[in-house]
């Protein structure tokens, strides 16, 4: 029998593409718990086909800080007439519904998501969840960052540190490891950076892996990793 791994003829149609949202925050900041979410952009799909799309600017009750707007480009003006907080999130979790939500460090952003349904006042969810970045981990040598995975895996880019362009990204990037591999079991998987030790706080249904490390490449050497955040930084909310 032969050891080679089992690739489907529609990898579309395979059980963990059949409902996912790829999400995508722009925040104020690495803290679920103290940070506030300015930026919002959602996508989901149904067996590789694109059902729907939510994607909204926040408005945020304080001051924007300008290193945000640096990074984003995102300015206070740009949230003053923009989604109220609780609308916002009220429609984003009946748009995510029970759909695998697939984020490329996944932590962040569910740690953001609980972190603001909790503070509503919300119904609570535990959403099921899909790490590119953790997927990433297993297959690929540091850096892994969103721009630095869609130049692997020949995926656009039009515009890093913006809500949408990021979660469109994202989304292309789990139809590519999924056609490189299916990903089906990769469902609630997290493959942490051993630099940074476990963090103080995991999605719940988080199960930690303890994969074989991917051999450094030559550039992790050379090009130290930039971004909008730190790629390996784990939210606390």
């Amino acid at each position: 029998m032969s050891d080679a791994p089992f690739l489907p003829l529609f990898p579309q149609l395979t059980p963990i593409l059949s409902n996912v949202t790829a999400l995508d925050f722009e925040t104020t900041g690495v803290s679920g718990s103290k940070g506030r979410v300015i930026e919002i952009a959602a996508i989901k799909s149904a067996y590789g086909k694109i059902i729907g799309r939510f994607h909204t600017l926040v408005k945020l009750k304080g001051e924007l800080p300008q290193k945000i707007t640096q990074i984003t480009g995102i300015t206070s003006e740009d949230l003053v007439n923009a989604m109220e907080e609780r609308t916002a999130f009220s429609i984003l979790r009946e748009f995510i519904g029970d759909s695998t939500v697939v984020a490329h460090n996944a932590p962040f952003d569910l740690g953001f998501l609980y972190s603001t349904y909790r503070r509503l006042k919300l119904p609570p969810a535990h959403h099921p969840f899909l790490d590119t970045l953790s997927v990433c981990r297993l297959r690929q040598p540091s850096p892994r960052s969103l721009p630095d995975m869609c130049q692997v895996y020949g995926i656009p880019l039009t515009r890093w540190h913006r809500a949408l362009p990021d979660a469109t990204a994202t989304w292309h990037l789990l139809h590519r490891l999924h056609e490189e591999s299916p990903l089906d079991d990769m469902r609630n998987k997290l493959v942490l950076n051993p630099r940074y030790g476990t963090p103080f706080w995991l999605p719940p249904l988080a199960e930690v892996l303890s994969p074989s490390p991917v051999p450094p490449s030559p550039q992790e050497v050379t090009l130290p990793h930039s971004g909008k955040f730190p790629e390996e930084d784990q939210t606390r909310p």
